[in-house]
């Protein structure tokens, strides 16, 4: 594992900027150790997997919540492989990387598990987000999961993805998507209790209408107060998106390259699981101020920080 990988996680904890040259002035760290470190090849995704299950066990049941976020770049147009595409969150077409990311959570903790970077030209956000799917269930191993995500990922592939994985699903819908061969504006939901109908004709579903929006699922058994409290629980990816740009410094990152942009994410979610972790003992605590304790004391900061280095087995990188 490259050296410096911990000195850098330190960088984006208790410093205001995540240069090489400010890391090296503020931590007296080599400033061509942290430049190597961006470019070097690793096995990162094995590494963070290990990094899940130390921390928080081997993870089952609970929610798979599918979204994407964007690292704008609206000044730059030498970043490699950064582009334009449309943000759903902000409603408009923006320049950058565009990354789609799955998390579990139980309601209480989220944890970033897996994501996908989007290139155009490639694969689009929905095939992506197919990726994760398959990747959680085969490669992580959950099972009996509920899957959330809003009306950008209810296309019927996804959906028939999601059962096929053995997983149940509740997610927005837009209205003009065909139950039973007819629209669903034109159908008559009830806002009361479940309609049942088909997707593209064979995806057995369940439909309600909240005001002008309309919701899916696979549970029937549920009523429609219960699909929306589920599907609100769709905002906890929100929060990590949130904690990991203003806290983190996850667009902070100015380097061209595309490998060191992906170590930056990696960075970046390896120092949120230490803070959800951190959380989860000091729940009377905010993860933002615990971190606001590590940034204005740095010796506590550093300390806690080498503990998890050590929990993780990871001293010899330290």
């Amino acid at each position: 594992m490259p050296k410096y990988i911990f000195s850098y996680i330190r960088g984006l904890v208790q410093s205001h900027k995540v240069t090489a040259t400010a890391l090296s002035r503020q931590f007296n760290i080599s400033h061509d150790g942290i430049t190597r470190m961006l470019t070097a090849r690793f096995p990162w995704k094995q590494l963070f997997i290990m990094m899940v299950h130390r921390l928080f066990g081997i993870l089952s049941n609970g929610y798979l919540i599918i979204d994407d976020t964007v690292l704008a770049k609206p000044y730059g147009r030498k970043f490699h492989e950064a582009c334009f595409a449309y943000s759903s969150s902000l409603q408009k077409t923006v320049f950058g990387y565009h990354i789609v990311i799955i998390c579990w959570t139980n309601g209480v903790i989220t944890i970033p598990l897996s994501w996908r970077w989007y290139r155009k030209g490639k694969y689009t956000k929905v095939e992506l987000a197919m990726l994760l799917l398959e990747e959680i269930r085969w490669k992580w191993g959950i099972k009996n999961c509920i899957v959330l995500y809003d009306s950008w990922y209810a296309a019927a592939k996804v959906i028939r993805l999601i059962r096929y994985l053995g997983y149940h699903f509740v997610s927005q819908i837009k209205k003009n998507r065909k139950v039973n061969n007819v629209r669903l504006s034109k159908l008559s939901v009830p806002k009361d209790r479940l309609l049942a109908g088909k997707i593209a004709g064979e995806i057995q579903a369940y439909f309600f209408r909240n005001e002008d929006k309309y919701y899916a699922t696979s549970l029937s058994a549920l009523s429609p107060k219960q699909v929306h409290i589920l599907y609100k629980i769709r905002w906890k990816i929100e929060e990590v998106f949130r904690f990991l740009k203003t806290v983190l410094k996850l667009e902070k990152c100015q380097a061209i390259r595309i490998t060191a942009q992906k170590i930056h994410l990696v960075s970046c979610m390896i120092a949120y699981l230490i803070f959800q972790k951190e959380q989860t003992k000091l729940p009377e605590l905010s993860m933002y101020q615990i971190y606001e304790k590590w940034f204005i004391n740095k010796h506590i900061g550093r300390c806690r920080i080498n503990h998890y280095v050590k929990v993780l087995g990871l001293t010899s990188y330290c």
